[in-house]
């Protein structure tokens, strides 16, 4: 299991009903999806007043959190359609593509955002995707983030960003240097500690690993993460009483683990 938390910042938009025939209900892929109360009266307001953009960026919100991403993104688009230059609605494209899993688009609607006006949301989304399809784009973009906000306030998450690309490319030097960057200017970013450790633990460094993951757990005790991964050091360190211990501690924390539960059943054989 390898947790990542990237900083996906939730940004308030919502949006306006497509047909008046699906005002109850709206057409899912795979079946219509009831919409709630509070919903269809966002819709009849816009209704009486379309050109209210909060109140149809309110009902894009809406719908994107009831699972229906296509009717957010054809409503969406069509405020987009109104406001081409609204860094905010591009944004919000790219955050619903981007849980479509279409990252194509994802990157193509955060560009857009990024050329209008490049906020800290997103240049960290841009950065993000760019380092997961190992895009050399992100070291630019992450200098960028950080030259723009000299308090530092955003220097972890650059840092993090960049190892990211650099552990994406097999770079792992770079991406160590970088991960501690990031643990230097946030001592409590969780996802920099797991990433380092798990590039330390997949290059059979399990003692060193094992270090990164026990901080890990003393920054934030309550992430099953810290004590599933202590669990894997320990077992890759032929430890078993103490890998079989940590497993159900982790298990604590997520009883859901699958990972965990399967480990322990091994080592007990």
């Amino acid at each position: 299991m390898r947790t990542r938390l990237f900083f996906i910042l939730s940004i308030a938009l919502f949006f306006s009903c497509k047909d008046e025939k699906k005002e109850n209900t709206i057409a899912s892929e795979k079946k219509a999806i009831e919409i709630p109360a509070q919903v269809k009266t966002l819709i009849d307001a816009a209704k009486k007043d379309s050109n209210n953009i909060d109140l149809n960026l309110q009902i894009v919100a809406s719908l994107d959190s009831l699972g229906l991403h296509k009717d957010a993104l054809i409503n969406l688009d069509k405020l987009i359609k109104k406001d081409s230059l609204n860094n905010t609605l591009w944004l919000k494209r790219g955050q619903i593509c981007k849980q479509t899993e279409d990252t194509v688009a994802a990157i193509k609607a955060f560009r857009y955002a990024a050329r209008i006006y490049p906020t800290p949301a997103t240049l960290m989304e841009l950065a993000n995707l760019y380092a997961e399809t190992r895009n050399p784009l992100t070291i630019g973009i992450c200098e960028q983030l950080m030259k723009m906000n000299p308090s530092k306030e955003y220097d972890a998450q650059a840092f993090f960003f960049v190892g990211i690309y650099y552990s994406k490319i097999g770079d792992k030097i770079n991406a160590l240097n970088c991960f501690n960057k990031s643990i230097s200017q946030d001592f409590h970013f969780s996802d920099a500690y797991i990433e380092k450790g798990y590039l330390l633990y997949n290059d059979k460094k399990y003692q060193e690993a094992l270090a990164v993951f026990i901080q890990l757990s003393r920054v934030n005790q309550m992430l099953s993460d810290g004590y599933y991964w202590q669990a894997k050091c320990n077992e890759a360190l032929n430890k078993k009483a103490d890998a079989i211990a940590l497993y159900q501690k982790a298990l604590l924390l997520d009883a859901n683990l699958k990972e965990a539960k399967d480990a322990i059943e091994k080592l007990k054989k």
